[in-house]
Parts: structure tokens; sequence; C-alpha cells
């Protein structure tokens, strides 16, 4: 390529190593007519079109043949028809890339989706450049997966046309049962079914009761409690229709607000046009689901089972629920008070159920006193002052613990408290963890290290939360496994304990 430059250099070619005397004019006009760039590139592309000579029509193949070998160059109508090859491909690739990226993304928009993936198809009459037996077999293969695809989506289809009559069917036959519920759980909302216009699609339309505009984005608008409260209510009209043999509701309320609750509660399971009747497994963390199934829903009185359930070591506890457990925290106090359990576990019952009554009483003075473990009773001048209780407070407090616990002494129970073998011994043997990490409170009064672990320790020592209807924590394992773990590992050095079953 670069001989040319040393031509006037010397009278040897510079290409054959002949004599160039006669010859190097010649050799210059070549230099002036011949553009070897051109003539790379043009080798490299029909190098490209030799490579894929089998995706190409016979004619095709043959005509470029032709151009490769004539030594004349190409003409302006060879280069047209290059360029129609290239045209063609260019169409080619970009159906078979639209077909390397079909997804739901690609599809999401189309509203006939037979007709969209019937545009995917390959259709070689418009590619006369490519029809060979290779580009056919190629065609072929992708084709007869669409017609497979196709296939589906005609039956997808099908099925939702029969679903949107069903949506359709349903918002109509209970919008009114469906505003109703919203209005008692205090959405300011009401829904309607319309259809699009010039169109066989119907959809449920949403408007705030302030506006008479139908509410396009929903997520804009409505929150994530009340697009759960309106999936719950379509859920049930579905599973109504559908008539399944179980339906499971997994913690489907616990989410929403105390009056939202019982509304949506109360929808689920209110009359004929609910679940009522129906085999309905719900799952819950909220003790207030169950207290309203039982005991403040009349109607389904007769109808509900409920259990309470426990994991712990991957074992599962199943201990049935019925409306006498559940109970108020007074009852469930008075209950172990008067139960077989360790004193020391009375006290914490009975401090517990004085705080609720009288937390100013000397009573409770003194229980506080000894669960702090100080030698003498006291009482609690501030926050940091306290200060010895005299005989005659102390008498009151006697006469007071007495009425509950017959033979109470304050020494006696010091003593147990002041001793870590005997509160040990006292854990081990305890029937329930409840019982055991109120002696776990007792020894550690700074309690654990751990914040969680800590604050729930506290308010079962104190008054709960849920203190005005519960299940006995003696008789239902409320407490969590992790927490008890813990206990036992600064109690006794292990996580495990043998407990009765």
């Amino acid at each position: 390529m670069d001989g040319s430059e040393y031509l006037n250099n010397t009278e040897i070619c510079p290409f054959c190593t002949a004599s160039i005397k006669n010859t190097k004019e010649t050799i210059l006009r070549v230099k002036e007519e011949y553009n070897y760039k051109d003539i790379e590139h043009l080798n490299n592309m029909l190098k490209v079109f030799s490579s894929l000579h089998l995706y190409f029509s016979e004619e095709t193949y043959k005509q470029i043949e032709k151009i490769t070998n004539n030594i004349s160059g190409i003409t302006d109508e060879n280069r047209e028809f290059l360029f129609s090859i290239k045209r063609e491909a260019e169409v080619l690739v970009n159906q078979l890339r639209r077909l390397k990226n079909i997804g739901f993304v690609a599809l999401e928009k189309e509203n006939r989706i037979a007709d969209a993936l019937g545009a995917y198809k390959i259709d070689l009459g418009n590619f006369a450049h490519f029809k060979s037996e290779l580009s056919r077999e190629k065609a072929n293969i992708i084709n007869k997966t669409l017609d497979k695809m196709l296939e589906k989506a005609r039956d997808l289809s099908i099925e939702i046309s029969q679903q949107k009559r069903s949506v359709q069917q349903t918002i109509r036959n209970y919008s009114k049962e469906i505003n109703i519920f919203l209005h008692c759980a205090g959405y300011d909302y009401t829904v309607s079914i319309e259809n699009e216009e010039n169109s066989e699609n119907y959809h449920l339309k949403i408007k705030h009761k302030q506006c008479n505009n139908n509410i396009g984005q929903i997520n804009n608008y409505l929150s994530y409690g009340e697009r759960n409260a309106f999936a719950l209510v379509l859920f049930m009209y579905s599973a109504i229709k559908d008539n399944p043999d179980l339906i499971v509701l997994d913690d489907p309320i616990s989410s929403f607000d105390g009056n939202k609750k019982f509304a949506i509660l109360n929808m689920l399971f209110k009359n004929a046009n609910s679940l009522r009747g129906k085999t309905v497994l719900l799952l819950t963390h909220e003790f207030s689901t169950v207290i309203d199934s039982l005991k403040n829903m009349k109607r389904l009185e007769g109808l509900v089972n409920a259990d309470f359930l426990s994991n712990k070591r991957g074992r599962l506890k199943e201990v049935s629920v019925n409306v006498d457990n559940i109970k108020s925290f007074h009852e469930i106090a008075r209950e172990n008070i008067s139960s077989q359990i360790d004193t020391i576990n009375k006290l914490i019952y009975l401090r517990r159920l004085l705080e609720l009554i009288n937390p100013k009483s000397m009573a409770y003075e003194m229980l506080s006193s000894l669960f702090h473990k100080r030698a003498v009773p006291s009482k609690k001048l501030s926050s940091t002052d306290f200060e010895d209780m005299n005989e005659a407070e102390i008498s009151e407090a006697n006469n007071e613990i007495r009425k509950h616990i017959g033979d109470f002494d304050y020494a006696t129970e010091y003593q147990k408290i002041i001793d870590n073998e005997k509160l040990k011994q006292l854990y081990r043997d305890a029937k329930s963890d409840y019982e055991r990490i109120q002696l776990y409170r007792v020894r550690f009064n700074q309690n654990s290290s751990n914040e969680v672990i800590r604050k729930y320790i506290n308010e079962t020592f104190h008054v709960e939360n849920d203190f005005l209807f519960q299940l006995n924590p003696c008789e239902y394992d409320t407490v969590p496994y992790f927490v008890i773990v813990e206990c036992n590992l600064e109690m006794l050095g292990t996580d495990e304990i043998e407990t009765e079953e």
C-alpha cells in the first residue's frame, strides 16, 4: 500500500523489484486511480455477504457472487442492489430484536394481545433477498413458538373477558353494600362500574364524596390501607362467586385502625353476601380480632373456632380458645393469685392488680420494696427519695396483702428474693414462660441490656397495654420465644429448659 512513496528513490519497483525505467509513469497513474481504502471496505463487505450466503435466496446469492467476481468494479446498479439487501436485513434484524425483548413491558399497553403477538411473526414474503431454506427454517421455529403463545393469549383473552364481566356484575350487585361499608369504616369514597366510551371494557370507578370526578391514578390518592380495604372487599365477592372449599386470610386487617378493623371484619362475615358460613382460615397476630369474632359479633356464635398457635424450636403447639378464655386482667390476676404457683409469682400479680386499682396504697409500696430487694419496706417520696414505712403503714400493707395471700410474710419472701439459687430453682420449676420472665425480672432488677427484651419484660411486670381483655399467659404461651431464650441464658447459662407438656 505504501510502495508508491519509494518510486522517486530508486530505479527498482518497490512492488515487484523489476526495473521501472519504462513503467514509472504507468505506476504513478495506478496510484491516482486506485483508492485502497475503498477496496478494503468493499472486500470486507463482500466477506460478510459471503459468510451469510446460506440465508440469501438463490437469485440474490448468484448476483452477489457475480458482483464479487467483477474485475471492472461496482456499478451504480450493483451498489443499489447491495443497498436493497442491507435495507431488508435491517428491517429483519429490528424485528428479531423486538422478538428478543417481547414481554410484559412490551405488551402491557396492548388492548388485544393476540393481535399484538401476530405482528411479531416473520413473513419471508416481505424479504425477497432472504427466501432461502435456512431462513425459512429459522422463521418457522419463531412463528410456531408465536402460534403457541397466540393460542394461550386467546385463552387468556377469554378468561379476561369473563373476569371483566364478573367484576362488572359483582360491582353492580354489591355496590350498595360496598358503599355502606366504606361509609361505616370512615372512608370518604363511593364506587360504581362504568364502561369506556366506544368500548366493551368496564372499569371500577372510585369517587371522593366531595368531588364528582373519578379518581384516575389510585396510587396517587388512596393510602396503602385504603387500597387494601378495597382489595379485601372485592376478594370477598370473588370468593363468594368461586365458592372454594377453603379460603385463607393471612393477617388481613392488622394494619388497619381500630374502628376500621371491626368494620372490615363485620363486612367479611356480616350476612348472606359475605364469607359467613364458608370454611375460612384466618391467621392473625391481633388478639382484638379474636375478641371481635368470639365476643362482639354475636351473629358468628357457634360458627367460629379459635386456636392459639405457638412455635418453639420448630414444634407447633395449638391450644383452643373460647369465649370464656377471654378475661379481663382483673379476673386473670385474681385467678392466678389463688392458684398453686409460687408466692413470689402471686405477689407479682397482686402488685400489678394494685397498680391498676390503687397504686398509692401501702400494700403496693410494700410489694415494690420487696421486688426492689429492700430489707425494710419503704414508701416512695420522689423518683430518687424513699422513706421507711412506720409500724402502722406496715400493718396496713400486711392486712391488705393477706386478704389475697393469707400466709404472706415480708421477711420470708425477702429471703427468697435475695437468694439467687432459690430464684433459679423457682425459675426451673415454673409451669409457664410467663412465670419465668417474672422471676427473671425479680432477680435482674436492671433487666436485659437488649432494649426490646427489656421493654417487653418491664411491661409484663407492670400493667400491660392490653390489660382490659387478654388470655391467661400462664395457660397460653404468649411470651415470644426469643425473650425466654435470653432469660434462660442469663438465669441458667443455657438456652433450653425442660418444661412439662
